[in-house]
């Protein structure tokens, strides 16, 4: 995973931030459950018709839990139980590495 620098990611969260907060003809993220296994590299297919910028921001959210849960959501996220940044892109971890994402930024 190519490493960012804390100025191009809050840049970078910032804008997917913004875009997910622009209106969207997508299904809300209940009736699109998409999954990955980072460990293993697995994205679903619809993660790679996202621009890189995104994807990075997924893959930086999957492997720093501990750093994004004390950067709070400013999109107004927060009502649909987001309680910090990373919920912004991951919904569920499970026991075996997988994870559920939360497609709010797949736009």
């Amino acid at each position: 995973m190519t490493s960012l620098s804390r100025r191009r990611f809050l840049l970078a969260a910032g804008a997917v931030a913004a875009a997910a907060c622009a209106p969207s003809s997508r299904p809300g993220d209940g009736l699109v459950p998409l999954y990955a296994n980072p460990a293993k590299n697995e994205w679903p297919a619809e993660f790679s018709e996202l621009p890189p910028e995104t994807q990075a921001m997924y893959r930086y959210a999957a492997a720093n839990h501990d750093t994004l849960r004390y950067i709070p959501c400013f999109c107004g996220c927060v009502a649909g139980g987001h309680r910090s940044n990373y919920d912004c892109y991951v919904r569920e971890v499970y026991a075996d590495g997988r994870i559920r994402l939360d497609t709010m930024s797949f736009g």
